[in-house]
């Protein structure tokens, strides 16, 4: 059984982060907010697994014992944007991936981390305001790891990292080099070095938004994380949304 070990992991990392463990929460995202009053930035909370983890626009993620990677990293930036914290804490993931299993991820935007088309990571970025200034922001990250029979009804879309390697790569290594990789990120992050990672990109997508849904191509990212996409010869910044990348006609 892979173990969390705090003291392995905090021995690992920057002292930027301060690290908790727990067996079980409902979220860590959830857990965070919960105690944000009494928190520094830095606080990291992992949990062996969780019995309401959250996806984006309400979805939910599997969160099964020992398998997966399930952590929350409280936050207080210097700059009021979610979608670039979400930015960096793909490419740190993506870059944890290629570094200890030799396989080179694609991101899709905004949170999502592919292997060969299957889901293995998603990002949450939650933030809190006081009169329109940014509070404190909460990055839940939620990685399908070590290899297990996933459910039926999501088995087609989503994957383990595992299952793309003849790799073990314990948790504890995995979160300490992605925890630092986030570090050095979150102090110097490269627009440019996310865009090598994109799989979004230069693809036809379907743009969802709560009003209407519609074909678009994306075309760019630009400085503040917004996917630049093409619809009817018009080119604009996308700035949420969810987008579903078309299969290439052969």
């Amino acid at each position: 059984m892979d173990q969390l070990d705090k003291k392995q992991i905090q021995s690992q990392v920057n002292d930027f982060f301060e690290v908790h463990i727990v067996d079980s929460t409902d979220s860590t995202n959830d857990a965070l907010k919960r105690n944000s009053k009494h928190l520094s930035e830095g606080f990291v909370l992992i949990a062996n697994n969780q019995s309401k983890g959250k996806g984006r626009n309400g979805n939910s993620f599997s969160s099964p014992s020992d398998m997966g990677i399930y952590l929350s990293i409280y936050l207080k930036p210097d700059f009021n944007n979610s979608i670039k914290l979400t930015l960096i804490s793909c490419l740190a993931t993506a870059k944890t991936i290629e570094k200890l299993y030799g396989i080179k991820p694609g991101i899709k935007w905004v949170n999502d981390i592919l292997i060969n088309n299957k889901k293995v990571c998603g990002i949450l970025c939650e933030t809190s305001l006081i009169n329109e200034e940014l509070d404190y922001a909460i990055v839940g990250i939620g990685i399908n790891l070590h290899s297990y029979q996933m459910n039926e009804e999501i088995r087609d879309i989503a994957g383990c990292v595992e299952d793309f390697s003849d790799k073990y790569i314990s948790r504890n290594i995995f979160i300490g080099e992605m925890l630092n990789t986030f570090y050095d990120l979150y102090l110097n992050f490269d627009i440019e070095e996310y865009k090598k990672y994109s799989c979004t990109l230069n693809t036809e997508i379907k743009v969802i938004e709560p009003k209407e849904t519609y074909l678009a191509k994306a075309i760019d990212i630009d400085e503040n994380g917004y996917l630049i996409v093409e619809r009817e010869n018009k080119k604009f910044p996308l700035v949420s949304g969810e987008i579903h990348i078309r299969p290439q006609e052969k």
